[in-house]
């Protein structure tokens, strides 16, 4: 039985409203996640990278378990570095500190200086590899049950959480295993859309939005008022490593694991988005990488997953086809003739 809409306005995409194209490289990993220790000369490493485009959602979840693994290496009166400045290293110093931890991230960029800023975050953990062998499967459902437990828990305004409907066409359905873990409600048929659109309609969902710029601001609040230091430090080598004076380091470098640890199976997805001048719609539309995400300082229009490009620069080619697939989906009423 599909349900009926309430009326929503459609978005304002002409070229008035376009405001910049960016580009950004989501840390993929094959194989998955890597959330294990190794020692690497006097030092205790503790790996946590591979998130892909899932860096915000899943942060809080792959935290957990990183942390755990720090406290079978460390007590809390051993100070702890947390290596990278994006979602996954400021949440990871967050719950360190907040387990009693001394820390002190090394980064060369930091929160809405990295790549975790460019897009919106729905919490719809897809374009990920958690692994497939029975101990994986059960660590994935921990990082999602875990994850989505801990935004839920957080004051939604001062972190820019809010519960937003997702509208998706027919043909570009989300993988359905998402909803049978009954962390998200099971999507519900629609007749049309409450929107004007060419596309023929699918179903809708509701799930966490996360405006990217205000969490990121407010993980960084939160990690100063709990005395978390951070050192703007490059590492070229693994040598580097031996002269900080922590024992116990926590790798979040994502992309930057590839080179410093020697990780083959890490490598980039390349995603290029166009950002709009604001509009608030109060509602997000998926259509697998090509999406609408309305953030609060801008209307985000995705997308493209590219694996293995590390070139950042947003190409006119993609930018075109973006704006071009959303004006054909919402039509002449978006304003974009």
């Amino acid at each position: 039985m599909s349900v009926s809409l309430t009326t929503k306005p459609a978005p304002l995409l002409g070229d008035d409203q376009v405001a910049r194209a960016v580009c950004g490289l989501r840390p993929c990993r094959h194989g998955g996640l890597r959330l294990e220790t190794e020692t690497i000369n006097h030092k205790r490493v503790v790996h946590q990278y591979g998130h892909g485009g899932c860096g915000v959602t899943i942060a809080f979840g792959t935290a957990g378990i990183a942390t755990e693994l720090v406290r079978d290496e460390a007590d809390t009166n051993e100070p702890i570095a947390v290596l990278g400045a994006g979602v996954v290293g400021l949440v990871t110093a967050r719950l360190l500190a907040q387990s009693g931890y001394q820390v002190t991230i090394y980064s060369d960029k930091v929160g809405t200086n990295t790549t975790s800023v460019l897009a919106g975050a729905i919490w719809l953990p897809v374009g990920i590899e958690f692994g497939d062998s029975p101990e994986e499967l059960q660590r994935k459902d921990r990082i999602l049950r875990d994850s989505l437990q801990a935004l839920r828990s957080l004051d939604a305004e001062r972190y820019g959480i809010e519960l937003l409907d997702v509208y998706e066409p027919f043909d570009s359905h989300t993988e359905d295993g998402l909803f049978g873990t009954g962390l998200i409600d099971p999507p519900k048929p629609i007749d049309a859309f409450p929107f004007p659109s060419n596309a023929t309609p699918g179903r809708m969902f509701s799930t966490l939005y996360i405006h990217t710029p205000r969490f990121l601001r407010t993980l960084l609040e939160d990690i100063e008022s709990l005395g978390v230091t951070i050192v703007h430090r490059h590492f070229d080598d693994q040598s580097q490593l031996d002269y900080l004076e922590e024992r116990v380091l926590v790798n979040c470098l994502a992309m930057g694991s590839k080179t410093l640890f020697s990780d083959p199976n890490v490598y980039a997805a390349r995603g290029v988005l166009v950002h709009l001048k604001p509009q608030a719609l109060g509602y997000c539309v998926h259509d697998g990488y090509k999406y609408m995400f309305p953030r609060e300082d801008a209307l985000i229009l995705g997308g493209c997953f590219q694996p293995d490009r590390e070139d950042d620069t947003p190409d006119d080619e993609m930018v075109r086809e973006i704006l071009a697939h959303h004006r054909q989906f919402f039509g002449p009423v978006s304003g974009s003739c």
